[in-house]
């Protein structure tokens, strides 16, 4: 029990307002946060080291899916209890993945996952390059999100380092029909990518 009352003891005070000030603007400096808190810069700084060695706040770069002009998926998967485990593993690592999460359901596994290219819709539809296609998914559904309310941004992930020959999910892109073809612009992950992320 002590350690849910410290769990919500993090987040409480000053450092329940210092949370809500870096979600308004979290490039705000610690001297204008300070202001804000009425405290100085090293009480803020003090904080904010707190809320992050807690691994209650992580500080990360976010991106608009619409101002990058991708598309978000939203992938619920019925899983194989054995082989759960193992996709989760895999997919953690997917440069596409925004958001991978277990659930208590019909569904046990639920993806959103970011598509940069029109073509990728239809791609991930099929389950050519694409969670559906791993061994031992029993079915699933695949909607298109059509506009993000809240939040904004995600963490869309971005790389300058693409040089895997194979993708995290084991594919070959280079050999794959659709990216011959120019439909799939490749795994951001692999030397084989043509994309923006």
């Amino acid at each position: 029990m002590s350690s849910g009352r410290n769990r919500h003891g993090l987040l409480a005070g000053k450092r329940k307002a210092l949370v809500e000030l870096l979600q308004q603007d979290g490039r705000m400096s610690l001297t204008e946060l300070g202001r804000r808190l009425g405290i100085s810069h090293v009480g803020v700084k003090k904080h904010l080291q707190k809320l992050l060695s807690s691994g209650l706040l992580s500080i990360k770069a976010s991106l608009s899916p619409e101002k990058l002009g991708v598309k978000l998926l939203v992938l619920l998967c019925e899983v194989e209890h054995d082989k759960l485990l193992n996709i989760m593993h895999v997919f953690k690592e997917c440069p596409r993945m925004v958001m991978l999460t277990t659930l208590i359901g019909s569904y046990n596994l639920m993806a959103v996952m970011v598509a940069e290219a029109p073509g990728l819709l239809k791609i991930m539809a099929l389950g050519a390059c694409c969670l559906r296609r791993m061994e031992g998914i029993r079915r699933s559904e695949l909607y298109v999100i059509e506009d993000l309310l809240y939040p904004e941004a995600l963490p869309i992930r971005v790389s300058t380092q693409k040089k895997a020959e194979l993708t995290p999910c084991g594919l070959d892109c280079g050999s794959c029909d659709f990216y011959v073809r120019g439909e799939c612009p490749a795994c951001p992950a692999t030397r084989w990518y043509k994309g923006p992320l």
